[in-house]
């Protein structure tokens, strides 16, 4: 009789061992981080018009007031206006033109112009 109860619980305990859920590892998922919208002052140094057929994506150079140029993506529906409310396009925009340009930073750590706006 005590043999078939040992028996009788080492199955059980074997057969449990064989149910039991193994541990989950929690997999987190961090939020993206959030979109901040920053805004540069400064002069026009270069503006590259770009080709999409050759896959060259439009660029404006901006210097700021410390001196430090900053390269921003420009797409092409990006809003660009002169002073006085007046829509632009992304040539009429000329090297030495002062500046309001609102810009995002993506992952990849690339500059892109939300909106340019000619401050003289």
């Amino acid at each position: 009789m005590k043999k078939m109860l040992f028996a009788l619980f080492a199955v059980t305990l074997v057969s449990s061992l064989c149910f039991a859920q193994q541990p989950t590892a929690v997999v987190s998922k961090a939020a993206p981080a959030p979109v901040v919208t920053r805004t540069l002052i400064g002069t026009v140094d270069a503006v590259l018009i770009g080709d999409a057929a050759k896959g060259i994506k439009s660029q404006i150079s901006v210097v700021d007031e410390k001196g430090q140029k900053m390269s921003l993506t420009v797409k092409s529906g990006t809003p660009i206006n002169a002073k006085d409310g007046k829509k632009l396009t992304l040539s009429e925009v000329k090297k030495g033109n002062k500046v309001v340009v609102e810009y995002t930073i993506n992952r990849a750590g690339t500059h892109k112009a939300q909106s340019i706006k000619l401050a003289e």
